[in-house]
Order: structure tokens, then C-alpha cells, then sequence
């Protein structure tokens, strides 16, 4: 096969317009050029007729975001091939020849038929999506309708040469002339000498879904060139992003193709009736027959991010719609940064509830807003911010008076640490804080940045709470008062196993201070698993007020060592972790049965030493270096961790079982 795109990927398709200028479809000759070649094509007679075969993966993911990066865990891949037959006059049919597929969380997923299939003809003249349950009917932008539908913006032309000769490609962004009604926005690349379609990247408005759990659907088709004549279907993507509708949840569900299309015949006569029936026909459920050169799981790493480059098309529609608000998911929602966002219990305010609202007040705006109560402390805590997002950048004002527990990053989950609370042992250590403060963040999904300042006031909480079983131990004197803080941080997730973190910070009141901290991770592939190794780091000058303390010992630091025994202005903790694959019975847990719950098992050692001791602290600095053993165990997903730990110095012993950290932002 004779492909064109392959030299235009490496320019990356990077052509954008600096100063757009908007027109009608009817008035941009090229534009009337590629509507006419899209009705006309397909009486096209040396190529009426043609065949591929075509290669596929649909996944279905959960992505969560903690704050510092968007984490993703794969549900279910499927892996198809499919024979796709093409003909005049924009008639398709697509076999499935083989089908399998592996689940690696609990799901009941199905997927619309139309999702196992790929987009033979560009959509013709009408866009639809899910059976029609998704998009329906929307008009293409090259289409008789779409000239007056849409308005266009001429950007770059850029000349490739290959096999097939010279080919001038322009790009052209599209958008709907009436900014509330159904539509693509996305950028067109033409062949200048043909006006045929090469490329075409887009989104929609939100009035262009139907089902009110689609926060946005991406789409990408890239066409290569036959026998210099005729651009055919060679890669797509098709990404559906889905969230509650009710609820402000920092997670999402993604389904997302990938196909490419190869080894095609041209002029393939095709007998009478082929094209009648289902378009897209053969078996209606995955089996495990088939020639597969390899497990599904093996071929993940080479797939990208779900999310990989949906950022980049929906952050460009959004600035060509003037910053308009392009998700579809409602504009008022309830707010949950997690469950134990909506209620929670700690050793000072006891059994907290909070109800709290999201809601979108004007293009690209939202404001939210939250409160609770503690039930045994009667304190009010809560917040509002004000944020506005464009371009990849997001500005925000936050007031917020909330109970928090020192750490910089969670110990354990919010659940697990709500329900040791009740039984008489709390996994924190907490400081009232009120904050006023200004922020701005951006970044991609893999690299992220922000720069945040304002004023930080911090008093002592006691304990108040009464448990079920024994009693609390007392809640540390922490405050201390007001002072101007600035913070700076950056943060890195990427698929090679790579996460880093960096994050600096000032402050001045009683006493000023400077602050700064690392966290490094990095996996490695082993014959047997996987080798994971951590670092993190933390150094402040004096005057750092006990609340930004460095704090080491027990779960999620150092289990065997007593819970935050060690701690100071400087610490530092350095981990490595040999993941083994372990066969486990799986519990009876709903939609299990054809899951393949993948557990791990493997020994860790860590150490830990804190310096800078702060008298006015519990923990103390003693500049020793504090080793640990112990076992993971990463249990059916993973869903669950186990983990006990013994301090080599003392022989101590830890134990702990919480949910899988991968699951803490949303718990």
C-alpha cells in the first residue's frame, strides 16, 4: 500500500491559525470543491468497488485525578479483526472475522454494535454515533448542509512528498455558525489538488449529545492515498468520555477505537446483494478462537493514553468557540472530590456531612461551593471557588475553612481511615486551616504545572470525638496563625512508569520560611514482574511552622515504625518493590465470573530518617536512618492492598488493609 500520511504524521499535523478569519462554507471555493468530490466520489468507476482488512482495539477505562495528574486503569480491551468491503454509492460492510477479550476489573459492560466497527465512508453526509444513541444526524461539514451549518477558517498549506508524488494538504478549522446548536468543531485537512479529505480531528457542542452521561466525544480519521487517485480509511480513533450526570466526581469512563485499515484491493467486483442485511455482521460475542500472536495485556504499552490526545482537540474547539463551556454533561451537579468528600469521620469533628454544588455561570466559568458540619465539634467547614478555564490554563479564586490532616499526600484512603477512626485508632493528625487564595495551573494530561499565593491562617483542633471501641489519643497543638504563603509545583505521569513530583513553597507570619519537596517513581520490567523503586525528599529552613512538617512512620511510610514517631524540617524515604504475579481465588463479587482479577505478591524494603527536629512537635528528628521489610499484597484488579511491615531496628510489627491507592481519590 501507498500511504501519503506517514510523512505528514511526522510534521505532526501542527498547522494552526494565529489570527483566525471566520467565513461561509459557500464562500471558500476549496471548500465548495470538497463538497462537490464527497457527492461525487463514490460514482468514482475504477475504484467503485474495494476491500482492506482492518485491525482494532476498543478499551473501556477508568480514569481518576487526584490533582496531580489524570491515572488510568484499564476495565476490559477488546481485539478485533474485521474485513471491511466498500462500494458506489456510499454503501459498507464489515465481518468480524475474529474476537476476543480480557477484563481486568469487574464490568457488565456491552458496547454499541457500531462501536466494533470503523468509519468506511468519513460518515457521509450525516455524523452519527452509537446507534444514534450518542450523536444523531448531526451534518458534516462537507456536506450540502454543512455549507450553511458551518463556518470555516483557511489555515497552512503544507507540501509532503513520498511514493505517491507531491501533495499539498491545507488545513481548515470548522465550527457551527450558530454556537448553541448541534455540530463538529475540529480541523479539516484537504488535498489542495483534489479536494478530497485526508484528515479530519474533531469534536462536538454540547447540544449534539443525547445521552446526558457523555461529557465529550472525540474523533480522529486519517485517509491514505490509493493509486494516486483516491484517499481511503487507513487510522481512526473514536474516544467517548463519560461521567455521572448528577454528581461532580473526579472520575471518568472512557471507550476509545483505535484501527488502522491495510492491505487493500481496488476495483473489487462484489455480487449481488453482499451489501444488504447488517452492516456490520459476523459473530455478536468475543470468544477465545483465533489466531492472536500474543496475549491482549502484552500489546497495552503500545496503545496510547485513552485521553493521550483528546486534550489537545477539545482545548483547541473550546478557543475556537470563544471559550465556550463544550462538556455535556449538565451544567449544575452536585460536588464530591470523593466519597468521603460527602461525609467522613476523624477524632476532631467526628462524623462530618457535607452537601455541595458545581455549577457552570458563564463560558468557560464554573463556580463551586461546599459545606459540612462536624457532629462533634458543631465547627462549619467548607469553601467556594471561582474558576476559569481556557486554553489549557485554568485561573482560580478559593476561600475555603477545613480540618486537615498534615500530610502531603494521603496515608490511606479516606474510607478506611474513616472506619479505624470509628473503632478507636485515627490515622491522622489534623490543623484547622482558613485560606484565601489565588491559583493558576496548566499542563497536559501527562506534564502539569501551578503557581498558587494568598493568605493561610492555622489553629490547634482538639479530639472530640467518642468511638465505638476505646478511646482517641489527643489531637496534637499545631496552629500557628496567620501568614502569606506562595506555592509553586509540577508533576509528571507518563506510560513508561515514570511519576514525579516537585513542589516549593514561602511563607511568612510569626516566623517565615522556605519549603521544598521531591517524589520520584519509576517501574521496571523484570523477566519475573515488575520492579518498582521510590524516592521522595523534603527539606525547610527554620521557622517552618509544625503543621508543614516532614513526617515519617507507620502505613503508607514506613509500616513496623510507629505511626509518625519520626519528623522535622528534612526528611527523606527511599522504597523498592519486586511486584510478582500471583493466582488467587476470586471472592464472588458481581460481574466477576469471566474477569481476569490479576493479583500481585512481592517483598518491599524501605527506609526512612527525619532531621530538624521541632520541639513543639510530637515527632521527633534523631538524623537515624530507619529500615524496614515487609510484603505487598495487591489484591483482584488490584481492588485491595495488604501489607504488613517490620522495623528491622526494633523488630516492630505493622500490619494494615486498605483499598488500592489507585482507587484513594475517588474514596
Amino acid at each position: 500500500m501507498r500511504r501519503v500520511l506517514p510523512w505528514m504524521m511526522l510534521l505532526g499535523f501542527a498547522a494552526r491559525i494565529s489570527a483566525q478569519e471566520w467565513h461561509a462554507g459557500s464562500s471558500i471555493p476549496l471548500i465548495r470543491r470538497a463538497v462537490a468530490h464527497r457527492a461525487e466520489r463514490d460514482a468514482d468507476t475504477l475504484i467503485a468497488g474495494w476491500r482492506a482488512d482492518a485491525h482494532g482495539f476498543l478499551r473501556y477505562t477508568s480514569v481518576f485525578d487526584h490533582g496531580d495528574g489524570p491515572r488510568e486503569r484499564v476495565v476490559r480491551v477488546d481485539e478485533l479483526l474485521v474485513e471491511v468491503y466498500g462500494e458506489a454509492p456510499s454503501r459498507s460492510k464489515q465481518i468480524i472475522r475474529a474476537w476476543r477479550d480480557t477484563s481486568f476489573l469487574p464490568n457488565r459492560m456491552t458496547y454499541h454494535r457500531d462501536h466494533l466497527g470503523i468509519v468506511a465512508n468519513d460518515f457521509g453526509s450525516t455524523i452519527r454515533l452509537g446507534q444514534g444513541d450518542e450523536v444523531r444526524d448531526i451534518p458534516h461539514p462537507l456536506s450540502p448542509d454543512g455549507l450553511a451549518r458551518y463556518e470555516f477558517a483557511v489555515g497552512d498549506t503544507t507540501t509532503v512528498s513520498g511514493p505517491a508524488g507531491r501533495v499539498r494538504v491545507v488545513s481548515v478549522e470548522v465550527r457551527p455558525v450558530q454556537r448553541d446548536s448541534a455540530g463538529t468543531i475540529g480541523t479539516l485537512y484537504l488535498d489542495l489538488d483534489r479536494a478530497a479529505l485526508v484528515r479530519f480531528s474533531f469534536t462536538f457542542t454540547p447540544a449534539s449529545y443525547r445521552d446526558h452521561t457523555v461529557a465529550d466525544i472525540t474523533v480522529t480519521l486519517e485517509n491514505s492515498l490509493q493509486r494516486n487517485a483516491r484517499w481511503l480509511p487507513w487510522r481512526q480513533s473514536i474516544v467517548i468520555r463519560r461521567g455521572v450526570p448528577f454528581l461532580d466526581f473526579p472520575i471518568i469512563t472512557v471507550i476509545r477505537g483505535d484501527w488502522t485499515l491495510d492491505d487493500y484491493d481496488l476495483g473489487v467486483h462484489h455480487p449481488k446483494g453482499w451489501f444488504d442485511g447488517p452492516w456490520i455482521a459476523g459473530p455478536t460475542a468475543p470468544s477465545s478462537h483465533g489466531l492472536w500472536a500474543q496475549p491482549i495485556a502484552a500489546q497495552l504499552d503500545g496503545l496510547p493514553a485513552t485521553s493521550a490526545d483528546v486534550e489537545d482537540v477539545t482545548r483547541h474547539a473550546a478557543a475556537a468557540m470563544g471559550g465556550q463551556v463544550l462538556d455535556g454533561l449538565p451544567h449544575l451537579r452536585l460536588l464530591a472530590a470523593g466519597i468521603s468528600n460527602l461525609v467522613h469521620i476523624n477524632r476532631v469533628e467526628g462524623i462530618t456531612p457535607a452537601l455541595g454544588a458545581s455549577v457552570a455561570v458563564a463560558a468557560a466559568v464554573r463556580f463551586r461551593a461546599q459545606a459540612g458540619i462536624g457532629l462533634s465539634d458543631h465547627r462549619i467547614v467548607g469553601g467556594a471557588a471561582v474558576v476559569r478555564e481556557r486554553g489549557g490554563v485554568a485561573v482560580s479564586l478559593l476561600a475555603e475553612r477545613r480540618v486537615r490532616d498534615i500530610a502531603d499526600t494521603p496515608i490511606s484512603s479516606g474510607v478506611a481511615s474513616s472506619i479505624t477512626t470509628l473503632f478507636g485508632e485515627d490515622q491522622g493528625d489534623y490543623v484547622l486551616l482558613e485560606r484565601q487564595i489565588g491559583r493558576i495551573a496548566w499542563g497536559t494530561h501527562q506534564t502539569r504545572f501551578s503557581v498558587e499565593a494568598g493568605r493561610e491562617w492555622s489553629g490547634s483542633v482538639e479530639t472530640r470525638f467518642q468511638p465505638l471501641l476505646g478511646r482517641l489519643s489527643f489531637n496534637p497543638a499545631l496552629g500557628a496563625g496567620a501568614a502569606a504563603v506562595a506555592r509553586v509545583s509540577a508533576s509528571h505521569v507518563d506510560t513508561t512508569g515514570t511519576t514525579w513530583s516537585v513542589a516549593m513553597e514561602a511563607g511568612s507570619g510569626a516566623n517565615s520560611w522556605g519549603r521544598g519537596a521531591l517524589h520520584v517513581e519509576r517501574r521496571f520490567a523484570m523477566p519475573s514482574g515488575e520492579l518498582q523503586a521510590a524516592l521522595d525528599g523534603g527539606i525547610a529552613t527554620e521557622g517552618l511552622p509544625a503543621y508543614r512538617d516532614f513526617v515519617l512512620g507507620g502505613q503508607g511510610t514506613l509500616p513496623g515504625v510507629p505511626f509518625r514517631e519520626i519528623g522535622g524540617r528534612r526528611m527523606a524515604r527511599a522504597e523498592i518493590w519486586w511486584h510478582l504475579p500471583v493466582r488467587l481465588p476470586t471472592p464472588p463479587i458481581p460481574y466477576s465470573r469471566y474477569v481476569h482479577l490479576g493479583s500481585t505478591l512481592g517483598p518491599f524494603v524501605a527506609a526512612g530518617v527525619a532531621g530538624g527536629d521541632d520541639l513543639a512537635a510530637p515527632w521527633r528528628g534523631t538524623g537515624e536512618v530507619l529500615p524496614v521489610f515487609g510484603l505487598r499484597l495487591d489484591l483482584w484488579g488490584p481492588l485491595v492492598r495488604v501489607e504488613a511491615g517490620a522495623a528491622l531496628h526494633t523488630g516492630r510489627f505493622g500490619f494494615a488493609i486498605d483499598i488500592h491507592p489507585d482507587w484513594w481519590g475517588v474514596m
